[in-house]
Parts: structure tokens; C-alpha cells; sequence
């Protein structure tokens, strides 16, 4: 891993700034809302999506009744349960009422689903921003049993889906509540419950909640599940004094805006080419704060959502307004006012986030090294910048491992380092890392036990040393997805850096690199190259903005035709530069990245190329020897044939 990687985020900001690609035909998502899903812990749970979002037929919740859509909170916590924390229930209800009388406004990000709507007898219905507030609810009923196994050792209860639908059922009957897309119950549980949703993916370990819609077509029910969490789905900021409860209001934030966007599966509305909603695309970006409720504790405590006075974290939602104005990587907005905002004039110190992990494949217990960089648009490092870390389960059913430290400040190289330590099930990992200042993350992947045999790699030739003034060098670097799903928004990375004890910087001016596929036809193409050793590293991407895909069971070879300047100094005992490329896979709506595959460093030294006079003696040593063995050869052939007998007398007579 390198020490600093100030060059290798801006790299990666300004291709995804590249021209957005024409989006595919929007994939229908499967029936049952099974498309609708996680927020949270999802973290990059976009990084294969294809924005900007497209609008496929289906409703929007109805946002023209007369006090607008009605939101109402359900309490679901029995007698014996365990009690939700002070303040939980009291913050949550005055958030709806703050949303609910900030109705209209542009300033927060229910304004972002202004940009949508649906249609009615051939004409568009645009979304408002009008949302009333109801009387909450404290439902004391008894949990049903026999609904799902609890998956963890504080697990007292687990519920299904069908089993929160039913508690629905019977409210909606006994209090009279009304239906419709134009309400929207989320239902809030005590800690120690933990939620299964339809597809068998719990609370524990894939989500922090979703949303759906179940009952007669007159009668509908949109609902959300809001699964108590301590942490994971808060973005590390506690503007209200508990990340747990700061964290459901994140999550009733992302799976409120879905629902008005998006609430019917079996009939869609708006989502992605490949099936995802508003709040998926920009799951765990946050955008720039706008302050922090204590100045003792200013990383922990911020807030990027002023609604009605009080202050708020929540994570972003995606604008196609923004998407197709300024292209990929600005389409996570806080709110319409910033969605129709040039981002060239934010602040230039916002930050942007790599990580890394080292090794990423792990059996029980075992560890991992991960490495998160933070660096500002400039791409110098951000010191003193709180990282938050996180993970969740991609694949399979299982749970994650844990990290030896929550959260940590970078250093002076805009780095922090933790340990991550897998659990023993075999499942893959995403590990997500979001910074305090910038608001934005990164992540990248783990596979324990026997997910591994589903891992992409990386495997590369790098060369030992490199020759200033020489020919093109070749080296090559393979990826190979052994998966029966293609990678898609890829992108290489190739870097170069400042080896530990090298004495000698190298500009990106330097070096030229070109790259060929192989199986490919196309002429070598140029890679830029940005950044220097000096403080940073030298960072080419190919397949800007992730532009490459990865068919199933396939392996993809580049080779690198490195050439290096003849000025760059000699230095033949120590090494002066590390090499490693990375396979990435970009969420083009926030402009983030999943490392996917790391070659990892291999070191290179810079030694001299040999003129071609001074290798002229050798080459005539040999020429001679050739020569000298040729004469000898037919030196023998000459007397072999002067040693022949001449015929006998009687032979000449004949």
C-alpha cells in the first residue's frame, strides 16, 4: 500500500466528471418490490448501478391530498422488550413535524424528489414537496413467534415481513388509520429486534430498513422497516446525541424519499438502468456539513440538514437534474437548491476518500490491514480528519467481522490505518470508510472463507528495475472475475509511488505509459498520468469514470509499455518507486469507488541503460567466435578432403 495516495482520489473525481455514457433501457425490477432495499449499511450498494434514473409507468405516492402526503410513526415496542433509548421517540416524532413545516422549502432533501413525478390519463403529475405529519403510534402488542431465527447473541426477537404486514393489518383495522399512496407508516422497533426481509436478508447483517407496499388496490399500505441499530447506519455523526437515534432518522430519511419516488415494486416508477432507487444510488454520501451542534467534539457531532431550526445527518439523494448538468459523480444532492448549484464552486478543501484492504481475503479470524486516504480536491492530504468505518454482508448469509477502531483521525499523510478481523462465516464483506469533513466514502471488499472463490484479482509482472533513456518497457497485470456476474463500471488503476528509503521524487512529466488489451486490435493508447513521488503518487486510470466491464469467468490482460525519461536519476542499489495497480468498480451518481482487486506494491529500482557502444565489444566478441567456429569447420572439411586415398592402378585401368 502507498504511504500516501494524494494523486489517486482526484484522479478518480475528475474521470468521473468525464461525459455521462448514454444510459441503458431501465432493467424492470422483480416482482414483490424486490428491488426495493437496503439503506445504510448498504454503503456502496450502488457502485454497479447505471444513473440517471428513468421513469417506468408505475405510481408515485400521492403528494395532492389536502395537508399533502401523511407520514406516521409506529412505536412497535411490547411490555418485557426493551425500552428505546431516552430521547429516541421524542427526536424521530419531532423530525416529521420539522419536515412536515418545512413543506415546500428547497433547502433540505425531500425538495430533490420535486424532480420527479408520474402520469394520469396521459398527463404528468409532478411530486410536491408536501408532507404532514401524524399522530405517532405506541403499539404494545405481543410479537408474534415463530416468525425467523434471531442471527445474534443480543437478539431476543426476530420478525419477518409477513409478520410486520400483519401488525399492520390489524392497526390499520382497530385505530381506523387510512390507506393509499397517499400515507406512509414506518415502523420503529425496540434494540434486541431483529427484522427478515422477503428476500431472507436480515437486519444484523445486509440492512439498516427498507420500504414496501402490500394490500387491495384500494386499500394499499406503504410501509418502511426501521430496525433498531446502535451504530453503522448514522455516518458516524451524532447531531442529537445518539447515533442510534441519529442513525434511524437517516434511514426513515432514505426510505421516505424511495417510497415518494418509487413505492409500488410490482409497478415501478422511478429507478435506475438497473433496477435501484433515489436513495440507493447515493447510500453513505452525505455531502459537505454545514456545522457541527459542539465545538469539543466537531467531527462527531455534525449536521448537513437544518429542517425548521433543528439540526439533522442524513445521507443524500440522487438528482437526475444535477446528474445531467454537471455529469457523473454530482448527482447526490442535500437538496434541490444545491442540485441546480454549479459544484465548481464548492469549497475546495472538500474531501475525497480511498481505502484499501491488505490481504482481502481471510479465513476465521484472521486479519486485515486497511488503509484509508483523505485528500482534498487539490490532492493534498487532509490531516486531522475524523474516518468512520463500517461494514456489511454483499453476499450470502452471514455476518462481518469487526474493526479494532470505529473511527480514527488521519495523520499528517491524510492516513488511517485499521485492522479489520473476519468472522467466520463465508460471506463477502464490503468495508466502508466515510470521512467526517467531506462527508463522502469509500470502500472496498473482503471475502471470508469460501466466498473467495468468487474473489476478482489482480496478478501482475511488474518489472525489477526500470532504465532512464530506454526503449518502452513491457510489463502486464491480469484481472480475473470468477464470478457468473459481469463487473460493471470499471476501471483500472495504475500507480506509481515513493518506495520506504528512496531518495529520489519522480514527476508524472517523466514517465510516459501506453497500454495495450490483450485480444485487442486497437494501437497502444496513452494513459494520463497526474502527480509526482514527492508528495504523493503518480495515478493513470483506464476506463475513466468506469467505462470498462468484465464479462462472467473471464480474465482481462493489459500490458503496460512504460517509457522513463533519460533525466530521471540512477539509483541502482535501493529501490526509488513501488508499482500496484487496482481493479475498481465506480458509483458514477456520487462519484465514489469500491476497490475490488490489488495487485499490491511491488518495488522497482532505477538503474542504468546500457548504450549501445558500449555493448559493440561484447556484440563483436561474439561475432568473432561465430566466425572463428565457421573457419574451423571448414578448415576440417579442406583436409578431410585432402586426406582422401586415390584410387588403385587396376581401378584407372577399368
Amino acid at each position: 500500500m502507498p504511504s500516501a495516495v494524494a494523486s489517486l482520489v482526484i484522479a478518480l473525481a475528475l474521470a468521473v466528471a468525464a461525459a455521462p455514457a448514454a444510459p441503458a433501457a431501465p432493467a424492470a425490477p422483480a416482482a414483490g418490490g424486490a428491488t426495493v432495499h437496503a439503506s445504510g449499511d448498504d454503503g456502496h450498494y450502488c457502485d454497479g448501478c447505471e444513473p440517471p434514473m428513468s421513469y417506468s409507468g408505475g405510481p408515485t405516492m400521492d403528494t395532492g391530498e389536502a395537508d399533502g402526503l401523511l407520514v406516521t410513526p409506529i412505536f412497535w415496542a411490547p411490555p418485557g422488550s426493551a425500552a428505546f433509548p431516552p430521547g429516541y421517540v421524542d427526536t424521530i416524532d419531532r423530525y416529521v413535524d420539522d419536515v412536515a413545516t418545512a413543506s415546500g422549502t428547497d433547502g433540505n432533501v425531500y425538495s430533490v424528489a420535486s424532480e420527479y413525478y408520474d402520469t394520469s390519463q396521459g398527463k404528468r403529475v409532478p411530486l410536491t414537496y408536501r408532507v404532514a405529519a401524524g399522530t405517532p403510534v405506541m403499539d404494545d402488542a405481543a410479537f408474534p413467534a415463530d416468525g425467523c431465527s434471531p442471527g445474534g447473541e443480543a437478539v431476543t426477537a426476530c420478525l419477518t415481513d409477513d409478520q410486520l404486514r400483519a401488525e399492520l393489518s390489524r392497526l390499520v383495522d382497530s385505530l381506523g388509520l387510512p390507506t393509499g399512496l397517499g400515507r406512509f407508516y414506518p415502523v420503529f422497533l425496540p434494540p434486541q429486534v431483529e427484522t427478515q426481509d422477503r428476500d431472507g436478508t436480515t437486519s444484523v447483517s445486509s440492512f439498516c430498513g427498507y420500504h414496501r407496499v402490500f394490500g387491495p388496490a384500494d386499500a394499499r399500505i406503504v410501509y418502511g422497516d426501521e430496525p433498531y441499530k446502535d451504530a453503522n447506519c448514522d455516518g458516524g455523526q451524532a447531531p442529537n446525541g445518539s447515533r442510534a437515534t441519529d442513525g434511524a432518522i437517516s434511514t426513515l430519511s432514505h426510505e421516505l424519499a424511495e417510497a415518494m419516488t418509487d413505492p409500488d415494486g410490482e409497478n415501478p416508477a422511478w429507478f435506475d438502468a438497473t433496477g435501484h432507487e433515489i436513495g440507493d444510488l447515493c447510500a453513505d454520501d452525505y455531502g459537505t456539513a454545514l456545522g457541527s451542534v459542539d465545538p469539543a467534539h466537531p467531527f462527531t457531532t455534525e449536521y448537513n440538514q437544518l429542517i425548521d431550526g433543528h439540526p439533522y445527518y442524513t445521507q443524500t439523494e440522487f438528482s437526475d437534474a444535477a446528474y445531467g448538468s454537471f455529469g457523473p459523480g454530482f448527482g447526490c444532492a442535500q437538496s434541490e437548491s444545491q442540485a441546480t448549484t454549479d459544484p465548481s464552486a464548492e469549497p475546495t478543501d472538500i474531501a475525497e476518500v480511498f481505502t484499501d484492504a491488505t490481504p482481502n481475503d481471510l479465513r476465521s479470524g484472521e486479519t486485515s490491514s486497511v488503509q484509508t486516504i483523505v485528500t482534498d480536491r487539490a490532492g493534498d492530504p487532509v490531516v486531522g480528519d475524523r474516518v468512520s468505518f463500517s461494514s456489511y454482508a454483499v453476499s450470502d448469509q452471514g455476518s462481518c467481522g469487526s474493526f479494532d477502531h470505529d473511527s480514527a483521525l488521519t495523520d499528517a499523510n491524510g492516513s488511517v490505518v485499521v485492522t479489520y478481523t473476519g468472522s467466520s462465516d463465508s460471506v463477502t464483506c464490503a468495508l466502508v470508510a466515510l470521512d467526517a469533513r467531506g462527508g463522502h466514502s469509500a470502500l472496498t471488499r473482503v471475502y471470508q472463507g469460501d466466498a473467495a472463490a468468487a474473489a476478482p484479482t489482480a496478478k501482475a509482472a511488474f518489472p525489477d528495475a526500470v532504465h532512464p533513456g530506454a526503449p518502452a518497457e513491457d510489463f502486464s497485470v491480469a484481472f480475473r472475475n470468477p464470478s457468473a456476474d459481469p463487473i460493471t463500471n470499471a476501471q483500472v488503476e495504475f500507480d506509481a509511488y515513493r518506495a520506504d528509503h528512496a531518495t529520489t521524487a519522480v514527476d508524472a512529466g517523466r514517465l510516459h505509459l501506453t497500454y495495450t488489451v490483450a485480444g485487442s486490435s486497437a494501437a497502444p493508447a496513452a494513459v494520463h498520468l497526474s502527480g509526482s513521488t514527492k508528495d504523493g503518487n503518480i495515478v493513470g486510470i483506464i476506463g475513466d469514470g468506469g467505462t470498462l466491464k468484465l464479462a462472467p469467468h473471464s480474465t482481462t490482460t493489459i500490458t503496460f509499455h512504460l517509457t522513463t525519461a533519460a533525466s530521471v536519476p540512477v539509483k541502482t542499489t535501493t529501490p526509488q518507486l513501488s508499482f500496484e495497480a487496482y481493479l475498481d468498480q465506480v458509483n458514477r451518481a456520487s462519484g465514489s469507488g469500491t476497490t475490488l482487486a490489488d495487485t499490491y506494491s511491488h518495488d522497482v529500482r532505477i538503474t542504468a541503460a546500457t548504450p549501445w557502444i558500449q555493448t559493440l565489444p561484447g556484440i563483436l566478441t561474439v561475432a568473432l567466435a561465430v566466425l572463428l567456429v565457421v573457419a574451423a569447420i571448414v578448415a576440417a572439411i579442406l583436409l578431410a578432403r585432402r586426406r582422401t586415398p586415390a584410387p588403385p592402378p587396376d581401378a584407372l585401368e577399368r
